[in-house]
């Protein structure tokens, strides 16, 4: 990343010169948020950032490359490079939330509480993970609104990292009406079932 080291560190120091208006930056809706999102993007296209709210403690400020692997090692050099700023903690990418929360689509709300996964292997490429994600209220005319759901809710619950390199294949399905006995493991438990398949992996 020594090519992009000059333009990360006058990015930072364009944060330093309008730290104020960070400070009292409170969501996307505010006219400083596409200010700063126009400079960090131009580091790279992908990138985009969250913000905690004020609440009194350390704000966090994650940077994000919406998935997209290639960027992640910029990402890193990015936050690596990263001013020590009281009351500001900076992230690289999205971290682990969990799985107790739902999500609204495009008006369709999906809840991963609900959700099962069926473990999809490829004999061509033995370390690829595939998921089958079956869904409870799924049906085919909202296959496009649940596909993304789903990878929102997996890059939400499981942090970004873990979910674009840990998993190649993803789809979703109808939610079988006795999920286990199908095969299927409940949606919570996957950062579970990666582990211990990456141990296996490990020993093989």
């Amino acid at each position: 990343m020594n090519e992009h080291h000059e333009a990360v560190q006058e990015f930072w120091r364009w944060y330093q010169s309008r730290r104020a208006e960070f400070d009292a930056l409170t969501g996307p809706a505010a006219p400083f948020w596409d200010v700063a999102l126009g400079h960090m993007k131009l580091l790279d296209e992908h990138l985009w950032f969250e913000l905690s709210t004020p609440d009194g403690g350390a704000r966090e400020f994650i940077i994000t490359a919406e998935g997209h692997v290639e960027t992640f090692p910029l990402v890193d050099a990015i936050v690596a490079l990263a001013p020590k700023i009281t009351g500001w903690h900076f992230i690289a990418l999205k971290p682990p939330m969990g799985f107790d929360f739902t999500t609204t689509y495009e008006g369709i709300r999906f809840d991963p509480r609900g959700m099962w996964f069926l473990p999809l292997e490829s004999s061509s490429r033995p370390h690829d993970l595939g998921l089958r994600v079956g869904v409870p209220n799924f049906t085919k005319d909202i296959e496009r609104q649940a596909s993304n759901a789903v990878a929102v809710i997996l890059d939400t619950a499981m942090g970004e990292r873990t979910a674009a390199l840990d998993i190649q294949h993803l789809e979703v399905s109808t939610l079988p009406e006795s999920p286990a006995i199908h095969g299927y493991i409940e949606l919570r438990e996957l950062p579970t079932y990666i582990e211990r398949r990456k141990q296996r992996n490990r020993v093989a």
